[in-house]
């Protein structure tokens, strides 16, 4: 068979994706369920985590999970004295073990570790994020 019928099927998809991902930068503090999400992008919850694990390699609500996590990891980095219960707050986060454990597998270091990191202006390396996050999907301004 012929690809090119897919490859409109694929612009869909990745639009899908796209909508996903602005959707998510713009709300990510809010608290935001499956059929919150599936519902903005016009598609059924089903739908919405195939696409996202195909595209994105794993759940839209680990992804929204990753992305506030990069918030998280952004604002300690500016505001390192901000109590983290105010942070986790303002990234839509809770500061569960599974918030912990995702930040240590992404950075390499404890939420604990990069704020007294950044308090003492000793910032260690982060592991390289995914490839295929929703970041990858916003626009360069956003």
């Amino acid at each position: 068979m012929s690809s090119v019928p897919e490859r409109p099927q694929l612009q869909a998809e990745s639009s899908v994706i796209t909508v996903l991902a602005a959707y998510i930068a713009e709300n990510y503090a809010s608290p935001l369920r499956m059929a919150d999400l599936a519902s903005h992008c016009h598609v059924s919850v089903r739908t919405l985590q195939n696409l996202c694990h195909a595209h994105c390699g794993e759940p839209p609500l680990k992804a929204l999970r990753r992305f506030r996590l990069q918030q998280l990891h952004r604002r300690l980095a500016q505001r390192p004295w901000t109590p983290l219960r105010q942070l986790y707050l303002g990234c839509g986060l809770t500061g569960s073990l599974a918030d912990r454990d995702l930040f240590l597998e992404m950075y390499g270091f404890t939420i604990r570790e990069h704020q007294e990191a950044c308090r003492n202006k000793v910032l260690p390396v982060p592991t390289a994020l995914p490839s295929r996050s929703l970041e990858a999907f916003l626009p360069e301004s956003a």
